[in-house]
């Protein structure tokens, strides 16, 4: 009876098997995409997902903007693609920069001590008129690797902000004490207070123009909020989280932080158990600077005239300039000096006097008792005293003063460093170009 009910109706259970077979396959590969997705997503419209779901497993949910999906779990969305694992991500390593302002004072030796024995350097905005009093800090920082900023020379609110011209002199005053200690001009600038509320346009617009990296922080550690901040607060600010991985803090190691030298130990401890490397800022770095405020802006300052901005801020970026070499273009002879051969100091190129002079092929004498150089070209002879800084040429054969210039040297160790373009003209050469391309400079002379 049975089998001859499968007779008869053997076509339509051949029907429903057809049937419950295309089904398990359906079911199986509908599965299959369901396990490659995260299992946090769900779909809010469901009638949409299977379409979706058939464009392939190599789409990524990026891809899907016409799916409204919600994540109920993990923030963490992973890619479909199948191209996850090749691609590798290059991020910045998260950096931390301890910066320290006002200084030196007799506090920056136990900051210098934490550093040097935690193993990290700092960055330290210096004050001229500290520099001049501290000088031994100073070689000490370089020494030990740290860099150095500007800060100004005596942080007066006052007279810095109530026009550029007071605020450029200061920096430029600051530059000079460091030089004398150090040989080389910082080009990092911090504004004491910082820059909002302080600086406009102008400020930005002519540092920048003069060759300078105005430094702001985004990190306040609160030590100069008022007078004996304790180091837990210090604590406090200086770990505050902005989720950066470049972190800028704001401390300060002038007379008076006795509390910030208690607080830096832990500090430092909160950034390395949070994987921070420490380093030190650059000009290359790109800088953190406050925006400027219209209150800023609406202050009715004097603007420094555009001779003045000519004279004193176009001409200075030379001081930073790196890797030129100097070419010197003499009458028909040509010779040139690498890049650290010579010199850029307040916009004179300055040049060794003996290594100079000899690749012109001119002897140079040096009489120690009475510290004078002599030099003989021909019918010129030059002298000069290294004390007064007076240079005295002469014709030999008329045995006559041609011309008297007072001119400073510099006296590095056993090297004379004379400015170039008063070398030539005490030379004899009246006429003197000055050039610079992305490779050189070049100084021609016409023949005399």
């Amino acid at each position: 009876m049975i089998k001859q009910w499968l007779i008869l109706h053997k076509h339509k259970i051949r029907v429903l098997l057809m049937m419950m077979l295309m089904s398990v396959v359906i079911l199986s590969v509908q599965l299959q995409q369901d396990h490659v997705l995260p299992l946090d997503i769900t779909f809010a419209d469901n009638k949409s997902s299977l379409s979706s779901l058939s464009k392939g497993l190599s789409t990524s949910l990026a891809d899907h903007k016409p799916i409204n999906y919600h994540i109920t779990s993990s923030p963490t969305i992973e890619l479909l693609s199948s191209t996850k694992n090749e691609a590798k991500i290059s991020l910045p390593p998260k950096t931390v920069y301890l910066t320290f302002d006002d200084g030196p004072s007799k506090l920056t030796g136990k900051v210098l001590d934490i550093l040097k024995e935690s193993n990290i350097k700092g960055t330290f905005f210096v004050l001229g008129e500290q520099v001049h009093r501290y000088p031994e800090f100073i070689t000490r920082i370089t020494e030990e690797g740290h860099a150095l900023g500007n800060h100004t020379y005596n942080h007066n609110y006052e007279e810095l902000y109530k026009g550029f011209s007071p605020f450029w002199n200061q920096i430029k005053q600051t530059e000079d004490e460091i030089s004398l200690i150090t040989g080389f001009r910082p080009s990092l600038v911090r504004a004491p207070g910082g820059t909002a509320g302080h600086f406009d346009d102008t400020y930005f617009t002519l540092l920048k123009q003069g060759g300078y990296q105005v430094v702001d922080w985004n990190v306040d550690s609160g030590d100069s909020k008022r007078r004996g901040v304790p180091a837990q607060e210090i604590i406090k600010g200086a770990t505050t989280d902005i989720h950066s991985d470049q972190i800028i803090v704001l401390m300060h190691d002038g007379s008076g932080h006795e509390e910030t030298v208690k607080a830096l130990p832990e500090i430092i401890t909160y950034y390395r158990d949070k994987g921070y490397k420490f380093d030190i800022l650059t000009p290359e770095l790109e800088p953190v600077q406050f925006k400027i405020t219209e209150s800023a802006r609406a202050l009715k300052r004097q603007q420094p005239s555009q001779e003045w901005t000519a004279t004193n801020v176009a001409p200075n970026s030379t001081l930073f300039s790196k890797g030129k070499r100097l070419v010197m273009e003499i009458g028909r002879m040509e010779t040139d000096f690498k890049y650290g051969e010579y010199r850029l100091t307040e916009g004179r190129i300055m040049v060794p006097l003996r290594a100079t002079m000899e690749k012109l092929g001119v002897k140079v004498e040096w009489d120690g008792e009475n510290k004078l150089v002599r030099m003989n070209m021909g019918m010129e002879s030059i002298q000069m005293n290294v004390v007064t800084g007076q240079w005295i040429s002469n014709n030999r054969i008329m045995n006559q003063v041609e011309r008297t210039m007072n001119v400073p040297v510099q006296l590095s160790g056993d090297t004379l460093w004379v400015p170039l373009r008063e070398l030539l003209q005490a030379s004899g050469y009246a006429q003197i170009a000055v050039s610079m391309n992305k490779v050189e400079w070049r100084v021609t002379t016409i023949d005399k």
